[in-house]
């Protein structure tokens, strides 16, 4: 009888070796160098990432949904393909999130002050807790101002009052004498209620105009890491939080003894005048929760050099869009391809690009966040609570929706330029490129303090964001214009899709200048750091 010797079979690990072997002895090809890398941005990759990122296979790209998770296994298959390191949790490319939503419950909400029984969706409307199934809630009221503490800017709404375990009764805005950048960020919601949070505070009311809707609307929170819920109440979240109009707060007021006219001219002034009320309020509300999981997408290019490579720079995008909703000419589907399967798109090209170049001297890690449309929270979780096994974040880099797509242009907008010296970066790019930095033409708007790079500004870590600026290639095309006119027919509309025209020239240019500024800040700037006379920097940066 013939017989033919049994083929031997290696074992996986002998198989891995001899991969690891041969792949060791194939021709690497060698590292791009500046110019080439330059030259060698793949527009024609950036479109097919973007255009699959929002085509209608991802529905619009709403967390929690499967839509959603096709995009982010995209992003992270892209990257993993482009040579990153994993850089999310547990040594994955994921950073999972436990989102809640949250509403007003059948029980519906009572608010009494005093003797005064108010009625919910006439007096007052009520933001609803995310931490809790229902709030009892009775506390002292104090007018509060506008709830504003900023002692480096002469202005204290606390000053002389205390707050703990009262309900603060709140007027929207800031002292007159304020800039548009500082007027913004303390007038935020999120910063009055942090103040009202560290300083004890059961709850807020604000005040709002008369004849504006009175909505209890739905709000959207994540869960803290590695902790029950029960044990973020009170570091997490007011009690309470509840609007009334004007009519209302005017007249405890002046049962307080004051005209609520004349209090608003005060502070208005610079003259904070709070004061206890004198009165008791009684709050009841249920709310009934939805959990949803939606992840960041996280991937590194470790640094090479030993005295910097545990710095990182987090390049982030905001992966996620609105999802579907009300059909517009029967489309129901919002894409959000230039909002922001573009800033996406943009991000996995670069990191291709500088995979193929030297290793940095930083790492770089790049970042595809989560829910950004509802609040920046995808952002505000990492960089609070960064998936890095060492190391630490010292800037950020942001694209929200790559502009030069709407129209090429000869300058760039640089927001936060002023506040950091991640400018230095910027000028590099400047001189490389010959499209100089343009002021802010929307200072008003303070786009820095609305998009996914002040979640890392609040964690006091430096941020820049370059985007083509408004001085069009083409005379003939007022790239303002354009992008006023994009946002009032596409801006969070089904028509923000993959039939759009896209100019490819603006697109190249936006690619360049990031590529550039990804480049100085990873290789060669020195310790990054806030100007001496950033209000941000003063505010959030211990500067």
């Amino acid at each position: 009888m013939n017989s033919r010797p049994l083929a031997r079979t290696a074992s996986p690990a002998t198989a891995l070796l001899l991969a690891a072997i041969l792949t060791a002895c194939q021709p690497q090809d060698p590292a791009l160098t500046l110019d080439q890398a330059f030259a060698s941005l793949d527009v024609d990759a950036f479109l097919e990432h973007m255009n699959t990122l929002s085509s209608d296979a991802m529905a619009g790209r709403r967390p929690g949904t499967a839509g959603y998770d096709a995009a982010a296994a995209y992003v992270a298959r892209e990257a993993q393909a482009a040579g990153l390191e994993p850089g999310g949790a547990n040594g994955t490319y994921l950073q999972p999130i436990r989102f809640r939503r949250a509403g007003l419950g059948s029980q519906g909400a009572t608010l009494t002050v005093g003797s005064q029984v108010l009625a919910h969706g006439t007096d007052f409307s009520v933001s609803p807790r995310v931490t809790e199934a229902r709030t009892q809630l009775r506390a002292p009221l104090v007018f509060l101002g506008y709830g504003i503490s900023a002692a480096d800017l002469g202005y204290d709404d606390y000053d002389g009052v205390e707050v703990a375990g009262k309900l603060a009764v709140v007027l929207s805005g800031a002292p007159d004498g304020f800039g548009s950048l500082e007027r913004t960020v303390l007038s935020h919601g999120k910063t009055v209620e942090a103040e009202l949070i560290a300083r004890g505070a059961a709850g807020i009311i604000r005040v709002q105009p008369d004849g504006a809707r009175l909505v209890s609307g739905g709000r959207t929170g994540y869960l803290v890491p590695g902790e029950p819920v029960a044990d973020v109440f009170s570091s997490e979240e007011l009690s309470g939080s509840v609007t009334v109009p004007e009519r209302i707060a005017a007249a405890w007021v002046a049962t307080a003894g004051h005209d609520l006219n004349e209090l608003r001219a005060r502070i208005a002034s610079g003259r904070p005048s709070s004061f206890d009320l004198d009165v008791e309020g009684r709050f009841e509300a249920w709310y009934d929760h939805e959990e949803f999981e939606s992840a960041n997408v996280a991937a590194r290019l470790p640094g090479s050099d030993r005295e910097l490579r545990d710095e990182h720079l987090v390049v982030t995008a905001h992966l996620d869009h609105l999802g579907t909703g009300a059909p517009l000419n029967g489309d129901s589907i919002f894409n959000g391809t230039l909002d922001n399967a573009s800033g996406s798109a943009a991000i996995l090209t670069l990191a291709a690009t500088l995979a193929r170049m030297e290793r940095p001297r930083r790492s770089i890690l790049f970042l595809w966040v989560t829910a950004e449309e509802s609040g920046m929270l995808g952002s505000e979780y990492f960089a609070r609570f960064p998936t890095l096994e060492s190391g630490r974040i010292v800037a950020n880099q942001n694209m929200d929706g790559v502009m030069g797509m709407i129209a090429a242009a000869t300058d760039v907008l640089a927001f936060g330029y002023e506040h950091s010296n991640l400018s230095e970066a910027v000028d590099f790019a400047v001189a490389r490129t010959g499209n100089p930095v343009s002021p802010d033409p929307t200072p008003e708007e303070n786009l820095f303090v609305r998009s996914d790079q002040y979640a890392f500004v609040r964690q006091g870590i430096p941020a820049i964001w370059v985007q083509a600026g408004r001085t069009s290639v083409d005379p003939a095309i007022d790239a303002q214009g354009e992008l006023d006119r994009w946002i009032v027919e596409r801006y969070h509309k089904p028509t923000d899709d993959t039939a759009q025209p896209v100019d490819l020239r603006g697109v190249r240019s936006e690619l360049e200048n990031n590529l550039l500024v990804t480049v100085h800040i990873a290789n060669e700037m020195g310790d990054v750091r806030w100007d001496p006379g950033s209000f941000l920097g003063r505010r959030w940066g211990g500067g």
